[in-house]
């Protein structure tokens, strides 16, 4: 029986998932674990009139055509639009983890999906047009896939992974941070001059072009996940010392402070040459700065002093 995880981001017509890589070693061998999301919005807007006029178009079809069991499918997820549903979760992002999304069709029809990160059509590598004309993953009926990075050509792929501003594929600074998913359910009875692409396991294989033609002009349902942060951050857990500098009692974990290599138990002393003598001061510091800046930390450990450089997240 098909089953969704209560965890999951789940809409009208898709269940979504995000997942981040842990590494157990040299090997790259590990495992997938589930992301924590949390709703933050959800908004009812009314459908367009011709979008409403073209799926009952659709479904009058249905009622009176000689439907096979595909159509049939197809038809049923169709009467189940009544709405528009647009929901706004928020993700704690892991910086420097590999990712991917974990998608499944609720419906026993085709269903079309746009996915976006940081503003780029994953399928493809072009900015959303948010439209019927953006290519979509395709996923059959109750099928579960996931898409673990940018299909940037027929024949070649990028990795998902959590990065600094300066690192993201994508060049749309004001967008960066977001995973954003455009639900379209298949018209059956339309004609196969429109494609998109069957959804695989693996990001490195060729597309595989296939029929696809959505019911609607306009996304019958939009999921995006924000996995920016509010404001700059370190990642590490400031504790005061008795004499100079400020000591790192903990690093969070997928921060920039793992990423560049803090460990519990350093001492920072300056940062960008200015003196850090208390974590109010580390804090001013953070305040004044934007994702995406850098800044040079002085280190002390027992065996060496050394100087790290770290770029800030949102």
């Amino acid at each position: 029986m098909f089953t969704v995880a209560l965890s999951a981001a789940t809409g009208q017509f898709v269940a979504v998932e995000v997942e981040a890589f842990e590494s157990w070693g040299i090997l790259h061998w590990g495992t997938w674990n589930l992301l924590e999301d949390e709703l933050l919005t959800t908004r009812v807007p009314q459908a367009s009139e011709a979008d409403d006029e073209a799926v009952t178009a659709v479904l009058d079809a249905c009622s009176t055509a000689d439907v096979g069991a595909s159509e049939r499918g197809a038809c049923g997820a169709l009467a189940r639009f009544f709405y528009v549903r647009e929901a706004e979760y928020d993700l704690t992002a892991l910086l420097g983890r590999p990712y991917r999304i974990q998608l499944r069709n609720l419906t026993a029809g085709y269903i079309g999906v746009v996915v976006a990160v940081d503003g780029l059509n994953t399928n493809g590598n072009l900015p959303l047009f948010g439209n019927e004309s953006d290519r979509k993953w395709i996923l059959r009926p109750f099928q579960s896939v996931a898409i673990s990075g940018w299909q940037v050509s027929s024949e070649e792929a990028l990795q998902f992974e959590f990065a600094t501003p300066s690192q993201s594929h994508s060049e749309l600074e004001p967008l960066r941070g977001s995973i954003h998913l455009a639900v379209y359910l298949g018209n059956p009875f339309g004609d196969e001059d429109r494609k998109g692409t069957d959804a695989g396991e693996m990001i490195d294989q060729p597309t595989v072009v296939i029929p696809f033609v959505s019911a609607t002009t306009n996304p019958v349902e939009t999921l995006t996940f924000d996995y920016s942060r509010d404001r700059v951050i370190l990642g590490i857990q400031c504790e005061e010392t008795e004499g100079v500098g400020i000591r790192v009692a903990a690093v969070v974990q997928g921060t920039a402070a793992e990423q560049a290599g803090l460990r519990a138990g350093d001492i920072i002393t300056y940062a960008n040459a200015v003196s850090i003598n208390s974590c109010s001061d580390m804090s001013e510091l953070l305040d004044s700065k934007s994702p995406g800046d850098r800044i040079v930390l002085k280190v002390h450990r027992p065996d060496r002093v050394f100087l790290v450089t770290v770029e800030l997240e949102e």
